[in-house]
């Protein structure tokens, strides 16, 4: 499989991260953009996704 950002996940919110890891899900890595922003990185699976729906949703 080709990594491509289609595959990628970038979450810069804190509380998304949190959620995300509380489901057990697998991070790639967490880094520091060049605009000095923390994210984390995930592969989009469909999971994850369901997970972001929610969060955004709950706001």
């Amino acid at each position: 499989m080709e990594l491509t950002k289609k595959n990628l996940l970038f979450v810069y919110d804190v509380l998304l991260h949190k959620k995300i890891q509380r489901a057990g899900h697998e991070l790639l890595c967490s880094a520091i953009s060049l605009a000095d922003r923390r994210f984390w990185l995930y592969p989009r699976t469909t999971e994850i996704e369901h997970i972001m729906k929610h969060h955004v949703n709950s706001k």
